[in-house]
């Protein structure tokens, strides 16, 4: 009984710590160099290319730098004749600017699927891009870390008979470049 108080006590403060962290988080830092550092707001045209000007942005999404370099860069998706599919639930969201939550579909000016987008609460879980054939061309998973560590990713990269050609991690090395590690 008494063991079972001081897990509830030890659990509420730790809930409570990692609330009051996520309150506190800051957007849009810089480090003493002048430098982006931490989770920043990154604004979207209708394409999703990025942009400064938030006025002009339809859509925003969560990214990360490390002293100047962005963790998830991502270019653009859409263009001319792209269509976008929604998930039903963003089309309730108030407000200009639609954070990115959800999956996301990218369709090409033939109608074939070109890339799939899975975000939560504006930060990437995966993409998936196609071969204008269907067949998975590249496939980015931001839940697989490498050693663990935080803001790493893989990326597997598929030929157009679907066979995996090359697969990495992105992680940091002690100079602060993002090379690849074989997975």
């Amino acid at each position: 009984m008494y063991a079972k108080k001081i897990i509830s006590i030890i659990l509420f403060f730790v809930a409570f710590a990692s609330l009051s962290f996520a309150q506190t988080e800051q957007l849009n830092r810089f480090d003493g160099a002048g430098k982006k550092d931490g989770k920043w707001i990154a604004y979207l045209d209708k394409n999703w290319k990025h942009i400064d000007d938030s006025a002009n942005a339809v859509y925003y999404r969560y990214t990360f730098y490390d002293h100047g370099t962005n963790l998830y860069p991502m270019g653009p998706c859409g263009g001319k004749g792209f269509r976008l599919e929604m998930p039903v639930d963003s089309s309730k969201q108030s407000g200009k600017i639609k954070l990115l939550d959800g999956e996301y579909k990218w369709y090409d000016d033939k109608g074939q699927l070109s890339s799939t987008h899975i975000l939560k609460n504006g930060e990437y879980v995966s993409c998936k891009e196609y071969y204008p054939t269907g067949q998975l061309r590249q496939q980015f998973d931001y839940t697989k870390k490498w050693q663990e560590q935080a803001h790493t990713w893989y990326v597997a990269i598929y030929d157009k008979q679907g066979n995996l050609k090359l697969d990495y991690y992105f992680h940091p090395d002690k100079n602060g470049r993002w090379p690849a590690t074989r997975g």
